[in-house]
């Protein structure tokens, strides 16, 4: 009886781990809508999403298709960095005032046509995302870009942060993955835990009320992508 008690509780902490990887990656069979077309169907654009872009150099492309309420701090990224490098950026934010995470289209069926068109056009591609984890601020590195990749990783490090190559499920290594559409089909995919986009924001406080009060640990992180971009 011991025995099979064991099997048991084996069971159902794989269990917990396997749901837990899913939640975290937001694959698309979590996601309410499959694609933007089915979500355009059911949401209002400025009602329930809304969607920035804004034209710079259109070889670097910084995009957040997880912004506003879905993985908050990742628009306020995607366009600071191109800001401050001139860049072109682009964002699909939820604007609801609860449960914006079923806006979340996952990356590989990310079909909304300005971002593909963007994306499309640019060289260099680096996608801003959040993952789920309030203790330990760090980021994941990934993507099939592995020199840009590499170079961001490295630049992060140097000023401070906590940073590793991204496990399987948040490494952005899809080709279908909207990170790698671009001229040279390889992106870079930044997954930042959620201890780490709050100490963005003053006291840790990234509702969207407060996100334009960003602290200096969020303009080192954005100054890290400058010289990670402008090292390749």
């Amino acid at each position: 009886m011991k025995k099979k008690n064991n099997f048991i509780i084996v069971g159902l902490g794989l269990a917990v781990v396997i749901i837990a990887i899913l939640l975290a990656t937001g694959t698309s069979e979590n996601d309410t809508y499959e694609n933007f077309k089915e979500l355009s169907e059911h949401e209002h654009q400025d009602e329930g999403y809304r969607i920035s872009s804004g034209k710079g150099n259109p070889d670097v492309m910084l995009i957040a298709i997880h912004g506003g309420g879905i993985e908050p701090g990742t628009t306020e990224l995607a366009e600071q960095s191109a800001l401050a490098g001139g860049y072109s950026f682009y964002s699909f934010q939820g604007i609801k005032l609860t449960n914006n995470t079923e806006l979340h289209i996952t990356s590989t069926n990310f079909d909304e046509p300005e971002a593909l068109d963007l994306v499309s056009d640019s060289l260099y591609t680096v996608s801003f995302h959040g993952y789920e984890d309030e203790v330990e601020k760090h980021t994941y590195v990934g993507g099939l870009d592995k020199r840009l990749s590499q170079s961001i990783e490295k630049e992060l490090k140097n000023a401070g942060f906590s940073v590793s190559d991204a496990p399987k499920e948040f490494d952005g290594k899809d080709k279908n993955n909207i990170v790698n559409k671009n001229k040279q089909e390889k992106g870079v995919q930044l997954e930042i835990s959620t201890a780490q986009r709050k100490a963005f924001f003053e006291d840790n406080d990234f509702l969207s009320k407060n996100r334009e009060n960003q602290t200096e640990e969020f303009d080192n992180y954005i100054e890290a992508i400058q010289n990670g971009l402008e090292g390749v």
